[in-house]
């Protein structure tokens, strides 16, 4: 019989938040992660729903309007980059494996898959200047030395929220290109501050500039889950104990649904729930019932529930975890007798690819042959040796 490879890494297993658990320090137990979330939303302006939809970007815009109907869980996110592998990209629980996939991002998000990845040919070492030109407003003075880290977050929104209804095609031109740096900043944050990184001002730039695509030209969702797949990474070597808690930085609704969709722990009850006509117009997923169905939602519990979502997640059992979310029947509960937009499935020939994730600088390996059940299908044990890459290119 052949050996079985090794599966953890040295380094990452020896620096994991795992051995804070192993070996506890009392006086200074783990932290809750800090959550770097938008506190306040940036409703879509009518004039800029055309580009969203034809870049795919439109659900997802939508979540970032609504953040009154959803609430980031620091207990939660942190309970789960506590069961994160960086060897393997998967979440390792006592019954199995989960992860993130790609046709998670398609059912909840709708970005695109298909298309070129969200890699800048270039940072110009002019991007402040470059910004400040197109937007025709001066960029605030960072009180850090050395170059600005990237666009502020705050700046964008205070500026160029408001569209005049009398505005003219380059006044709207600006003020998209304002909101897409904005609604970039939400999809991936970053641990530079309340800013949005000087490589997505490119992508800002050709949605507004270039034509409308009969298709969408990038791959979003990938970049996404790239993004997602790097932030979990990093944030399980966040060991150290400070007076500032860690930062982590993915994607929080995207994870945090994708939690509900799959755990029981720290799921919300919907207890008034969302049909399709209360769904109004532009694209909806499956995260729509989470986000316009009425929640029974604890505030002050769950900022203060790690240790117990930690001790749930350590007696999870097969049994409790929904393995597929996306069965017909669960698709027919959610849409009734309408049928599921066509952006949630337009891409499903890559949801098991093999190809390695890309965003920016950042590259990732994808294993979904490790986490079989989420697509339905049968789940060899042991798993296949997870796809990896050297430590210096996923730096």
């Amino acid at each position: 019989m052949a050996e079985m490879p090794q599966l953890l890494n040295g380094y990452h297993d020896n620096h994991h938040r795992c051995q804070l658990f192993i070996n506890p320090n009392h006086e200074n137990p783990p932290q809750t992660f800090r959550l770097r979330t938008v506190k306040t939303p940036w409703s879509i302006e009518n004039r800029f729903l055309e580009h969203l939809e034809a870049y795919g970007l439109l659900h997802f815009a939508n979540i970032a309007a609504r953040r009154g109907s959803f609430t980031a869980d620091p207990s939660l996110l942190t309970s789960l980059v506590d069961r994160w592998r960086p060897e393997t990209h998967t979440f390792h629980f006592r019954c199995g494996e989960l992860a993130p996939t790609l046709k998670d991002v398609s059912m909840i998000t709708a970005l695109p898959i298909r298309g070129v990845p969200v890699v800048h040919p270039r940072v110009s070492p002019n991007s402040p200047a470059d910004v400040s030109a197109r937007l025709r407003l001066e960029m605030p003075i960072s009180d850090r030395s050395g170059p600005p880290r990237g666009v502020p977050h705050s700046w964008l929104r205070i500026n160029f929220e408001i569209l005049s209804t009398h505005a003219d095609p380059e006044t709207t031109k600006r003020h998209l290109f304002a909101y897409l740096l904005w609604l970039f900043g939400v999809m991936f944050p970053n641990s530079h501050g309340d800013v949005v990184l000087p490589g997505l001002i490119y992508f800002a730039a050709k949605i507004v500039d270039e034509p409308l695509p009969q298709n969408p030209p990038y791959s979003f969702g990938s970049a996404l889950l790239s993004h997602t797949y790097r932030g979990l990474c990093d944030a399980t070597q966040k060991t150290a104990f400070t007076s500032k808690a860690p930062l982590l930085c993915v994607s929080y609704e995207f994870l945090q649904l994708w939690s509900w969709e799959y755990l029981p722990v720290g799921r919300p009850q919907i207890v008034e729930p969302a049909t399709p006509y209360n769904y109004g117009e532009g694209v909806v997923t499956m995260s729509t019932r989470w986000m316009l169905g009425r929640k029974k939602w604890s505030t002050k519990i769950a900022k203060n529930c790690y240790p117990i979502y930690h001790d749930q997640f350590e007696l999870l059992n097969d049994s409790l975890i929904t393995w597929n979310p996306w069965t017909e029947a669960h698709i027919d509960m959610v849409f009734g007798s309408q049928h599921m937009p066509v952006e949630c499935v337009r891409d499903s020939a890559f949801w098991m690819t093999r190809c390695n994730l890309l965003y920016l600088w950042f590259v990732e390996p994808y294993n979904p042959d490790r986490v079989m059940r989420q697509f339905g299908l049968y789940q060899d044990i042991p798993p296949p040796v997870p796809k990896c890459i050297d430590e210096e290119t996923h730096k």
